[in-house]
């Protein structure tokens, strides 16, 4: 990669604002603590979890990194979802960290959803093929997969976060895919790929942005990006049984559910709320232009994968 491309191509414009997390809360730590402890004793037990219990898992979250993390931003930023996705603790801090990357539901599902990503991603690959990844984080989904036969391909990651872009580039160049790599600064909704694209790759940015007219704006601009015949693979996040009657969640702990929910709405305040229906995103994608829509379900049901087909 060159010296410009390092410091990276910008589209972006003076509107554009990053989704999944917000920038460092003017409260401190204490403060922080203080308003989510009165946010519990207001609101009380919720499903077996007694406010005593809830305001234990907030001590216990405070003493994570993750859990500072989160307290102070509400989302993950590329670092924090890629250790998600991928790490595992040699040891664990406390109780609840083992629980939050061994058997939370919304990890557990994550981490399937990533797997069924880069069995699909891996199918795709072609001699010269150009590959996309928006909003690309890290850029796990393409730059951990085999290109052992396709060396020639075109990786080009696009984020609005530079820091997002700077821990991509450091994993394309442990990856050795430095030289194969373009990095863009730009918000999502505003990046033209001039059709080039004969595989996009999109997650995370969609369950930020409530927005349904901005989602299926978003998929418009991921259908000109494609060449004909290009193929778009993303995902979306269901809403659980306490939001819709229609929700498909299956196959899940209520204990481990009701602690989920603890800790992402009371104690986290998570951004990541903009749950949608299989049907929904069908009908965006369709509206869109794309075609031969597939879905592919983790085993939950929490976090499906889709797959869906710009017609030549």
């Amino acid at each position: 990669m060159s010296d410009s491309n390092k410091s990276y191509n910008s589209s972006s414009n003076n509107s554009s604002r990053l989704l999944s997390h917000t920038k460092s809360s003017t409260e401190g730590h204490d403060e922080r603590i203080a308003s989510v402890k009165n946010k519990i004793l207001e609101s009380g037990a919720h499903l077996g979890i007694s406010v005593e219990e809830q305001l234990a898992l907030l001590d216990a979250f405070s003493h994570l990194e993750l859990g500072q993390f989160l307290l102070n931003h509400h989302g993950l930023n590329a670092y924090w979802t890629h250790n998600v996705i991928a790490h595992r603790p040699a040891h664990y801090v406390n109780p609840l960290e083992e629980i939050i990357y061994t058997q939370l539901p919304s990890v557990l599902a994550t981490r399937e959803r990533f797997g069924i990503f880069q069995r699909l991603l891996q199918e795709l690959l072609r001699p010269n093929a150009v590959m996309v990844s928006v909003p690309c984080g890290v850029m796990a989904d393409l730059l951990l997969l085999d290109y052992t036969r396709h060396r020639d391909v075109k990786l080009i990651g696009i984020d609005l976060d530079k820091q997002a872009l700077e821990e991509a580039y450091k994993l394309a160049s442990q990856q050795g895919l430095e030289n194969q790599i373009s990095l863009v600064l730009a918000d999502a909704w505003t990046i033209d790929l001039a059709a080039q694209a004969d595989v996009i790759t999109s997650n995370g940015l969609n369950v930020y942005e409530q927005d349904d007219d901005k989602v299926t704006e978003l998929y418009r601009v991921f259908y000109s990006g494609l060449k004909p015949g290009g193929t778009l693979i993303t995902s979306f996040m269901t809403p659980p049984p306490t939001q819709s009657p229609d929700s498909p969640w299956t196959n899940t702990d209520p204990k481990l559910l009701a602690l989920q929910y603890v800790l992402f709405s009371r104690i986290i305040g998570a951004t990541w709320t903009a749950f949608r229906t299989h049907k929904q995103t069908q009908s965006q994608l369709e509206q869109a232009g794309f075609t031969d829509i597939q879905f592919i379900n983790d085993r939950m049901h929490m976090y499906p994968t889709v797959i869906a087909n710009k017609p030549f």
